[in-house]
């Protein structure tokens, strides 16, 4: 049984924006922000281009981030004012020594933090999307034709092995799980337009459709299909959407960028030890886009 997640906040102090990240968009630039220990102001993080259009977080704080171009960049550890960020091309060939033919998109790391999955081809026409499971420290990648439309979606992974991509259209998703040991593909659950999971892969943030709330489920339930949810957030406001969302570590905390009906983004995180209260509300300026998840150190 869901619960409904109150529209109001918790109390001061429950829970902070500590670990979060944020790839912010205006009208004229992007910027890449980061929430610190009990910081009420954002530290601004080095990207590798101006036209960086997707962000993750990986193990030892290492991000990639995926350009307009197609091309993924990957980061020394991330340390939030201590020390500049770092960006290094990913130059990554398969077995037979060719690159992957891109362009590729939301380069996602697995629950161990080693390798990447994006999806690569032409996207915006469908036509032969591939996943491609990119281990940066041996410049390796691996291809997994999917052989079916896709949604312009990130993957999610849902274990060490095993990683959900929304396939069909926006108006009826469903959604593919990929074997990425074998490159297997079996039908999974049917009805979300985004997906969000944490690091562990256990929790997982599901939203239908635009305007539609974002539910947290255990995976396992998520994955049988038995209806059930541990919270339902509805939009803050009529017209409201989420555009991206992300779990951190051990699924306890949600980050949520709303989309207002004018045009404006803003960030929210709700709080699992809080009911799913709203319990902080990152500041982010005149947003017109953004792209959150949360920094996972080990």
């Amino acid at each position: 049984m869901a619960v409904a997640a109150c529209a109001g906040p918790a109390p001061a102090g429950t829970v902070s924006a500590d670990g979060l990240v944020a790839l912010v968009g205006t009208s004229d630039d992007v910027t890449l922000l980061g929430w610190g220990t009990n910081a009420d102001d954002p530290i601004s993080i080095e990207l590798p281009k101006r036209d960086t259009t997707w962000i993750a977080t990986g193990r030892a704080d290492v991000l990639a981030a995926t350009l307009t171009d197609g091309s993924v960049a990957t980061s020394n550890p991330v340390s939030l004012g201590v020390r500049p960020v770092t960006w290094r091309p990913v130059r990554a060939a398969g077995p037979n020594g060719d690159a992957p033919e891109g362009p590729e998109y939301f380069a996602t790391w697995d629950p161990e933090g080693g390798r990447y999955a994006t999806l690569a081809g032409n996207l915006a026409g469908g036509d032969a999307i591939r996943v491609v499971l990119v281990d940066p420290t041996v410049a390796s990648a691996f291809e997994i034709a999917l052989d079916q439309p896709v949604v312009a979606a990130p993957p999610t992974w849902i274990d060490d092995d095993r990683l959900v991509v929304i396939t069909g259209d926006t108006d009826r998703p469903s959604s593919t799980i990929v074997d990425a040991t074998t490159g297997g593909l079996a039908e999974g659950p049917a009805g979300a337009r985004l997906l969000a999971a944490s690091a562990d892969g256990h929790r997982i943030a599901t939203m239908a459709g635009r305007g539609a709330p974002v539910v947290v489920r255990d995976t396992s339930g998520w994955l049988a299909g038995d209806g059930s949810s541990l919270a339902s957030i509805e939009p803050p406001d009529v017209g409201s959407s989420a555009i991206a969302i992300a779990l951190d570590d051990g699924g306890e905390r949600l980050a949520i960028a709303w989309a207002a009906a004018d045009g404006s983004v803003s960030l929210a995180v709700h709080g699992g030890a809080s009911d799913w209260r709203r319990v902080a509300t990152p500041q982010i300026g005149s947003a017109q886009g953004a792209v959150v998840a949360w920094r996972r150190g080990g």
